[in-house]
């Protein structure tokens, strides 16, 4: 079944300045087709980690992106403010704050790619070096009203 929800024009990326965050993750590793499965259940853990722990999130859900490939390899959960309680999967790590380039895509998970070139052209057109890991944040997610809406942020220097 093909998904049919469109993509809605974005605003250009641009700079912003962002707060250092600690997240409550989990480590993922699959193929494109295991990320929906696989972020849901690094979601899943992760909030009831958090739960237990009395820890309050802070922000949407994320996914930190180490590799691209034939597999990928991302942390996915929630910044959260308090103490974490570890668990055999869910761990504490660190969003960072400082200069960041973001742009914003409303749309099909399918057609993310095209804010990803958008912000990484941004990236270079700037004369911006990327200085870590890229994440994306959901803001709204496939089973809500609407079509998805999800930031993408590039730490650059």
């Amino acid at each position: 079944m093909c998904d049919t929800t469109p993509t809605i024009d974005a605003p250009a990326p641009h700079i912003v300045e962002l707060p250092e965050r600690q997240a409550a993750v989990v480590r993922i590793e699959g193929t494109t087709a295991e990320l929906p499965a696989l972020m849901g259940e690094a979601f899943e853990l992760t909030s009831k980690a958090s739960e237990a722990s009395g820890a309050e999130f802070t922000g949407e859900p994320f996914a930190r992106y180490h590799a691209f490939g034939a597999r990928i390899s991302a942390e996915a959960g929630f910044p959260f403010r308090g103490t974490l309680q570890q668990t055999e999967r869910v761990y504490a790590s660190t969003l960072p704050g400082g200069r960041a380039v973001t742009t914003t895509h409303t749309g099909s998970y399918d057609n993310l790619d095209v804010a990803w070139d958008r912000g990484q052209a941004f990236i270079q057109e700037q004369g911006l070096l990327q200085s870590g890991t890229p994440w994306e944040c959901y803001l709204t997610g496939p089973d809500e009203p609407g079509p998805p809406i999800t930031e993408i942020y590039w730490p650059v220097r």
